[in-house]
């Protein structure tokens, strides 16, 4: 995807909530954080990687309850501070957390991101403490369309930092940290804007969470 084609996407239409049906009660999913919980680089959330996931979840029959709490630009400080309190009347027995990008872009320390993401992990903690939490790591940036090419193998390794931050902070709150810069991803799998999923990239990324999610 050369970078001059890159375009912007439309907003997310439709519910942030939802139900896949299912034979007997399963999950009550939530999915938390910056853009890609908002389901950006997708026309809905059923082909957001809410969707996805709840579909992933829902395969051995079980029901899946989501919702999905996610704003544009959201670093892991307002992730804490505003949208965990916007969906603390819901009850999840699961809860997605999806951040680091915007903290990575915009220049954040790896040390400052390990104390935000472990008070952001805290914050789950607390307001859902039955919950199972699962917190991805973020993906392969080299991959990314629309960051220069110079700025890439920069980014990757700022950002193989701030995974081992998430993953000491995910073992110090009781948190599942899943790596996903593994994953290898084509043009096929952005958006038009060449930042975030497309529905593809976001099937790829579901199936990456669904069995940390669902061993519990």
């Amino acid at each position: 995807m050369d970078r001059r084609e890159l375009r912007p996407v439309p907003p997310v239409t439709g519910p942030t909530e939802g139900t896949v049906a299912g034979a007997v009660p399963g999950f009550r999913l939530l999915v938390v954080g910056e853009s890609t919980a908002a389901g950006t680089g997708a026309p809905d959330h059923d082909t957001s990687l809410v969707g996805h996931l709840a579909r992933e979840l829902a395969a051995d029959g079980q029901q899946v309850v989501w919702r999905a709490a996610g704003r544009n630009g959201a670093r892991a400080r307002a992730v804490a501070r505003e949208l965990v309190p916007t969906a603390a009347d819901w009850d999840p027995t699961h809860v997605v957390v999806l951040t680091g990008i915007n903290d990575l872009q915009l220049g954040w320390r790896p040390g400052a991101w390990a104390t935000d993401v472990a008070a952001l992990l805290r914050e789950i903690a607390a307001t859902w403490p039955a919950a199972r939490v699962v917190i991805s790591g973020l993906p392969d940036v080299t991959a990314i369309p629309a960051i220069p090419a110079p700025l890439r193998r920069v980014l990757a390794r700022k950002a193989r930092r701030f995974g081992w931050a998430t993953e000491r902070a995910a073992a110090g709150t009781g948190a599942v940290y899943v790596p996903v810069d593994h994953l290898p991803l084509t043009r096929d799998d952005f958006s038009s804007d060449g930042m975030h999923p497309g529905p593809a990239g976001y099937a790829r990324w579901a199936r990456a969470l669904a069995p940390a999610v669902a061993n519990s």
